[in-house]
């Protein structure tokens, strides 16, 4: 939104009338007078398909400005003078480029040129590992790249998208960079994994199970909606997202807990009477920037062979084509955004088994899921007398209880 204001400014410049009042006024003429100038002015843009968006992009800067919607009349029209009047003129090129899928068998050639084939240099060998991590990961969730790789953000593109932001009292300050001891990157971090043993219902050796939190999903700004995706082991190492999950850990030395080596994970057992036991974690790492993880990805797919550029968004449709959706009749929602509200945080479908093709593992998942797996019987309920009495003769305690009082005194007497 940024670029297209910047764009209307010009152009208004150009014209030598105020912006916000030329767009406010607009007619479906100034914006068609606008759209021939844009064309005129950037000899880049050659397709149609990016007039339409420039178009699309522009009517949310008049929504946000303005405060209302853009004709709907008059956008059909100004769609009918970009396919005609300005496609025959300008040339614009009408073609739709492919947009490339990744399945299971595209992902595991990708995965198995990574590990056995691929010469490339990485800064550190680490970052071989927590590449291939990442395409799992983007595999199994159907997640956007911005969720998992850190992408610096400008601020004025952020703050100054639409006329009479700059009026507001508040601006939005996460584009800045970020300090990796004091800030959030708003990405993937340690703090979003949990790493955990699940009691075997079979018996045998207990089952490593990995929660992982996508917090900053597209929309975060504006509504919080975290979504928690639950993994476990699988029988081929190039696909299993807890093991390289356990090495990238044991690397950083991410454990609060005394594991310092594979064995010390895999020795570890749940007492009973609990179902799982979890492992704390903490790292201050930097973030793994976006365009590094895009230009490991196609250097990857331009030795693993494919044609077409690798990026991110291709693993994401293969993903998002392996997964059925939820049917909303049981909620009896008309909308389905409305079940949004009510749905359960850890995702109760299968990611794993869905996109690898392979039976859902539902007893994993619903020991995982759910409020169970939490239950600790052993738990104290009661604080006993010796509790009690160190309590209420805590000095810090006291002394709060003694502020409360004279306050509530003060008040009286006001």
């Amino acid at each position: 939104m940024h670029g297209v204001k910047q764009k209307w400014t010009r152009h208004c410049v150009h014209l030598s009338v105020d912006p916000l009042g030329h767009l406010a006024e607009s007619t479906k003429e100034d914006i068609m007078t606008f759209l021939e100038w844009m064309l005129d002015s950037h000899r880049r843009i050659r397709k149609r398909s990016t007039v339409h968006a420039y178009k699309r992009i522009l009517f949310q800067v008049y929504r946000k400005s303005v405060g209302v919607d853009f004709s709907k009349q008059a956008n059909e029209e100004i769609n009918d003078y970009i396919n005609g009047y300005l496609t025959i003129r300008y040339k614009l090129d009408t073609s739709v480029n492919e947009k490339p899928v990744m399945d299971v068998d595209d992902v595991y050639l990708v995965q198995h040129h990574h590990w056995v084939h691929d010469t490339s240099v990485f800064p550190d060998e680490r970052q071989r590992i927590q590449l291939a991590f990442l395409i799992l990961l983007q595999a199994y969730t159907a997640t956007r790249p911005r969720v998992l790789a850190y992408k610096r953000l400008d601020t004025n593109a952020v703050n100054d998208h639409y006329f009479g932001c700059e009026d507001e009292a508040t601006q939005v300050d996460y584009a800045d960079e970020f300090d990796p001891k004091e800030d959030d990157f708003k990405t993937i971090c340690y703090r979003d994994v949990q790493l955990l043993l699940l009691k075997n219902p079979d018996g045998g050796r207990d089952l490593p199970a990995m929660e992982v939190t996508l917090r900053f999903t597209k929309g975060w700004e504006r509504r919080e909606n975290p979504k928690t995706f639950i993994f476990y082991e699988v029988d081929d190492l190039l696909f299993d997202a807890v093991l390289h999950l356990l090495a990238l850990a044991l690397l950083d030395q991410a454990f609060e807990a005394n594991i310092q080596k594979v064995d010390d994970f895999y020795r570890i057992r749940v007492p009973s009477p609990r179902h799982s036991l979890e492992f704390l974690r903490t790292s201050n790492t930097e973030a793994l920037r976006y365009h590094t993880y895009l230009y490991y990805l196609q250097r990857l797919g331009l030795v693993t062979g494919f044609m077409q550029i690798l990026n991110p968004y291709c693993i994401r449709r293969g993903s998002g084509e392996a997964v059925e959706t939820q049917l909303q009749q049981v909620m009896c929602h008309i909308n389905a955004a409305t079940y949004q509200a009510y749905i359960n945080q850890r995702v109760q479908c299968d990611t794993v088994a869905a996109f690898l093709g392979r039976p859902s593992n539902k007893a994993l998942l619903k020991a995982a899921g759910h409020m169970s797996r939490h239950a600790d019987p052993r738990a104290p309920t009661d604080a006993s007398a010796i509790e009690l009495r160190k309590i209420k003769t805590n000095p810090t305690l006291v002394s709060l209880i003694g502020l409360r009082d004279s306050l509530t005194w003060k008040k009286e007497d006001f």
